[in-house]
């Protein structure tokens, strides 16, 4: 369950910042949970969760307490979501009637020391399942492959999921744009390659 939560912290902070999609029907979904999260509205944010992800966390009251404690959590730990940045060149396709996209992302936070920041990196997966107008979200990151299996199985083994190996960096507050323009041309560099994300 603790690694659900972790995938609940990625999707609040997935969406502080957002840019246009391909799809006016996801780019709207997006804007949406835009405005739920920067007003930490839980229950919008459950409501655009993929119902995947709410079923593992135990149905919709049960995500909306955890998503409640996560943000409770940041807040305690001085974390604040500034920026997201969205990697937006990848296609949106479709398995099984299954429409989806994916979306790395560079999250950037201010923490208890504010002279400096933290960039981590997250990969977000935009889902929209058969007989449904509505997209939903989640994070995979954090996922296992047994946990891939019951959220996504139609899609292990035929899907090559973008993977993360970027590690959260803490850095002073004036190394931060350089370094967002490094990150963002290794996730470019690999993903045209169609190999992991990698920086060292």
């Amino acid at each position: 369950m603790r690694s659900f939560v972790l995938i609940v912290i990625a999707i609040i902070a997935n969406f502080m910042h957002s840019y246009a999609q391909k799809d006016p029907e996801l780019k709207n979904a997006l804007a949406k949970m835009t405005a739920a999260s920067t007003a930490h509205d839980a229950q919008a944010t459950v409501t655009l969760t993929s119902p995947r992800l709410v079923k593992q966390m135990g149905g919709g009251e049960a995500a909306l307490n955890l998503i409640k404690g996560a943000l409770k959590q940041l807040q305690k730990q001085g974390i604040k979501i500034d920026t997201v940045i969205n990697y937006v060149d990848l296609d949106i396709n479709t398995l099984n009637n299954i429409t989806y996209s994916f979306f790395p992302q560079l999250i950037v936070m201010s923490i208890p020391d504010t002279s400096k920041r933290m960039i981590a990196y997250a990969t977000l997966m935009a889902i929209k399942e058969p007989k449904s107008k509505n997209w939903t979200f989640l994070d995979y990151g954090n996922l296992n492959d047994d946990q891939m299996k019951i959220l996504l199985p139609e899609f292990v083994g035929k899907v090559d999921f973008p993977r993360p190996d970027i590690k959260p960096m803490v850095l002073p507050k004036e190394e931060i744009d350089s370094n967002i323009e490094l990150l963002m041309n290794i996730i470019d560099d690999a993903l045209k390659k169609g190999k992991s994300v990698v920086a060292k």
